[in-house]
């Protein structure tokens, strides 16, 4: 049994693996304690609490700016494995639409239009569905999801920011450690640097995209290859013509 060694959300120490039992010893964290490795399905129920534990204590803090979370825009399901993960930084908007699931889209992926209707911000759902359609993936098979579940009408005005990006990274390292996928996408310059971090990201260099000096960015990490795109809301690469040529070598031989 190999120990990961980092304490989880709710404080208890996470080994690696997937069986599901319970044992005491010394191996790796403090001596004595009981250390379980649990479901998929018991870890979805400990990071939903997590998460609303989290969000009741924000919402105390910062009360003008109670509206709601979500973290997958995928089914569930894909906590027992993905080949991709997807990753931005927050939800936005100043609407909570109760119809749109807070922990996971069960309808499917939430960037179908069919499935959700995200009005002004259709767009952006219509670029992340050409990239999955580039990455070769059913929508509903990638671990789609917000690096910081709390949401706000904007980047700039999330509230304490950066304790919201700890408790983000600290929730992805675990997600990320359980679902291990191959290769992870993030969107946006915060989520870009968040997750290229938490992910260790190696040698990892800037792409052009087609569009100005703009540019994306491609590296390895133990176990994968990360790319971090710039935010497809306002840089619409993924169906532009003029940026299909350096999409191509940006996205090449992902295995």
């Amino acid at each position: 049994m190999v120990w990961a060694g980092r304490r989880r959300l709710d404080g208890d120490w996470q080994p690696a693996g997937s069986e599901d039992t319970c044992r005491t010893g010394t191996n790796g964290p403090p001596s004595g304690q009981r250390h379980c490795v649990v479901s998929a399905e018991d870890d979805a129920a400990r990071w939903e609490a997590a998460i609303e534990r989290a969000y009741q204590a924000r919402r105390r803090r910062y009360p003008d700016q109670a509206l709601e979370w979500r973290l997958l825009y995928s089914p569930r399901r894909v906590l027992n494995g993905a080949r991709v993960a997807f990753i931005g930084l927050n939800p936005g908007g100043r609407v909570v639409d109760p119809s749109h699931g807070k922990f996971s889209s069960e309808a499917g992926s939430a960037y179908r239009r069919e499935v959700e209707d995200w009005g002004p911000s259709s767009a952006l759902q219509d670029q992340v569905m050409a990239l999955f359609a580039r990455l070769d993936v059913v929508p509903e098979e990638v671990l789609a999801g917000n690096l910081v579940p709390f949401r706000s009408p904007s980047e700039d005005t999330l509230q304490g920011a950066p304790e919201a990006i700890a408790f983000g990274k600290t929730l992805w390292r675990e997600i990320l450690g359980k679902v291990t996928p191959r290769v992870v996408v993030s969107m946006g310059r915060t989520a870009n640097r968040e997750i290229a971090s938490l992910l260790r990201v190696r040698a990892a260099r800037r792409y052009p995209t087609g569009w100005g000096n703009y540019t994306a960015s491609r590296g390895t990490f133990p176990g994968g290859i990360w790319i971090g795109l710039p935010h497809l809301s306002q840089f619409k690469i993924m169906k532009r013509r003029e940026s299909q040529e350096a999409l191509d070598d940006l996205f090449r031989n992902l295995g």
